[in-house]
């Protein structure tokens, strides 16, 4: 258990550094839409891979000594899904505060904080439940669909904001959830800054 643990909080911190590395680079959008696709295959791997773990379900515990397989697909799945949290969702939303007016951005990060944490509490707290009353293949399935629908919502509403100032990302949301307005300004972006070239000067 140490072994894996170690691994788990070593893929956690590599991911995370590489997110931080790349997310102006490549944009906060880009960076959720190439992760959150990930997680909820890793989580389906490990759905497949329970239905197929010794189990007894109302207790939680191996009916057997020999698990095979199984076990390592799960910690695989676990090990790919860390991963790709970490890249995309583990750093992104501490970025969604730009997206706020200076007037309001004090109680917006608050709330940032609250949405983030709260649905962990919830997790936490009905987890093992739900294993036992929907089985473990369940359990993963289930979060599995939660995280394809994040990356839907992603993809239609959540727009790319890096290099804008208040004023732009104000204009942004004028547009309902502006995607893509904000795709055209970075286009717009990216010429001007060919058409300055390197010197900044036309």
């Amino acid at each position: 258990p140490i072994a894996v643990g170690s691994v788990v909080a070593i893929v956690n911190w590599i991911f995370t550094v590489l997110s931080i590395l790349l997310i102006d680079r490549i944009g906060r959008r880009r960076l959720l839409l190439w992760t959150m696709w990930g997680m909820p295959v890793c989580l389906v791997m490990a759905a497949i891979a329970f239905h197929w773990v010794p189990m007894d379900h109302k207790t939680l515990e191996l009916t057997s000594d020999v698990v095979g397989w199984p076990a390592i697909l799960v910690l695989v799945a676990m090990i790919l899904f860390v991963a790709f949290y970490a890249a995309g969702l583990g750093c992104v939303p501490w970025q969604a505060n730009e997206f706020l007016p200076m007037e309001v951005r004090s109680m917006g990060t608050m709330m940032i904080n609250i949405f983030n944490w709260g649905p962990n509490i919830v997790v936490s707290s009905t987890f093992l439940t739900m294993m036992k009353s929907m089985t473990p293949s369940g359990t993963f399935g289930f979060y599995a669909g939660l995280c394809f629908l994040g990356w839907i919502f992603v993809f239609f509403c959540f727009p790319e904001a890096s290099n804008m100032t208040l004023e732009e990302v104000r204009r942004v949301f004028e547009h309902g959830f502006g995607v893509k307005y904000a795709e055209q300004w970075r286009k717009e972006y990216k010429q001007g800054l060919k058409a300055r070239g390197p010197s900044g000067t036309a």
